[in-house]
């Protein structure tokens, strides 16, 4: 594929998915979300990403370091940030969901560690997985989703402090993921080409993908259902 078909397709896709447009996020952003509505949010991104993070990060390194060590050395960087929140100063990804489901919501850290995903984000986890394992020549596909996010993510911290009464202290998880999905997304972009630009595996790479992105979206659109 060309490449500035390729890099087109790449826009396309970011545009068609960012999560600002998101339904869920749209009724979060004017303050119209259920408390159940609101609790979806942590429990769903939790089965979808968090609760796995640094795993899948690891798992990035690991797979990557034989076809490519310097990209290998981005997931690892990566890794250290999920899972220790090395880059940030702040904890692991996980530990700051907790804390706003904790500080935020008010509610038992063991409700959300035991709390079960929707089908759908059930799905999106295993594609996160499936490329992690059996395409790590993909792994841009994650800096795409993590691009999905960024605005979303400051969007959300406006509306829980506005509407919901939430103080920015409980909501790290949400700043902090605001910057640093920025840099993912950078890496991703960088990792794609590195990897996949002028290999002829861009119409594969693509639909991979879209595939995942649409996974996610629909992880988000469960949140909805209560």
């Amino acid at each position: 594929m060309d490449q500035t078909k390729f890099h087109a397709e790449l826009d396309k896709l970011s545009a068609e998915y960012s999560l600002t447009k998101h339904p869920y996020f749209e009724l979060v952003s004017r303050g119209k979300a259920s408390r159940e509505q609101i609790k979806r949010y942590p429990i769903e991104h939790y089965a979808m990403t968090v609760k796995d993070s640094g795993t899948l990060s690891a798992l990035a390194y690991l797979n990557l370091q034989p076809i490519d060590a310097e990209a290998a050395q981005q997931m690892a960087k990566s890794f250290a940030e999920e899972a220790l929140g090395a880059y940030s100063h702040s904890a692991s990804h996980a530990e700051l969901l907790c804390e706003m489901w904790e500080r935020g919501l008010g509610l038992p850290r063991e409700e959300l560690l035991n709390s079960i995903g929707s089908e759908e984000s059930l799905a999106a986890n295993a594609l996160f997985h499936r490329i992690a394992r059996v395409k790590p020549e993909f792994l841009g596909a994650f800096g795409m989703c993590e691009g999905m996010e960024v605005y979303a993510y400051h969007q959300m911290e406006v509306a829980l402090e506005e509407h919901y009464g939430m103080k920015a202290e409980d909501l790290r998880f949400l700043s902090v993921h605001y910057e640093a999905d920025k840099d993912h997304s950078e890496t991703g972009h960088w990792l794609i080409d590195r990897l996949v630009s002028g290999t002829g595996r861009e119409e594969e790479f693509l639909a991979e993908t879209r595939a995942l992105m649409h996974s996610f979206w629909k992880g988000f659109e469960s949140m909805l259902r209560v």
